[in-house]
């Protein structure tokens, strides 16, 4: 290469080397993806799938999945199950999780309305005397940040 056709590249291959420290500057300063991890404990056993469900009001909470802002089905491996809800919003939320053994999408209850698969909320609340257990005491607060629950299932 001639010194004429280096001196005419320099400033190429500077401008090169400038955009790519503002790409990386800008990799820095991206907020982090907003992403809510649910793990699942309890699980007795490997069969069918394990049903999370994430609701920002109370309509549906917690057993009616078609109400919920979004339903996601994940296998569970080792009673452990991890359930990843991406592009959340901030704000309050509670998440309902189910052992749906049969893979039908749905909680089986008794008659009653008594859970016959293995069940929990956010903030492991248990259930009320005569009921589910009630969305306020199951909410969380989510700021946009990454954030990891922990819920255990009951029957």
């Amino acid at each position: 290469m001639t010194r004429r056709s280096t001196l005419q590249m320099l400033p190429l291959a500077l401008a090169a080397s400038g955009l790519s420290s503002l790409a990386a500057a800008d990799e820095e300063t991206a907020s982090p993806p907003a992403v809510l991890t649910v793990n699942v404990s309890n699980i007795q056993n490997d069969k069918g799938q394990i049903g999370c469900s994430l609701y920002s009001k109370e309509d549906g909470f917690p057993s009616k999945t078609k109400k919920a802002d979004s339903m996601l089905f994940v296998k569970s491996k080792a009673g452990k199950a991890t359930c990843v809800f991406k592009g959340l919003k901030p704000g309050k939320y509670a998440v309902s999780v189910m052992h749906d053994e049969d893979k039908d999408g749905e909680l089986k209850t008794s008659m009653v309305g008594r859970p016959k698969e293995w069940w929990g909320v956010s903030n492991n609340v248990p259930p009320e005397r005569f009921g589910p257990p009630k969305y306020e005491a199951a909410l969380f607060s989510y700021t946009g940040d990454p954030k990891t629950i922990k819920v255990k299932l009951r029957l």
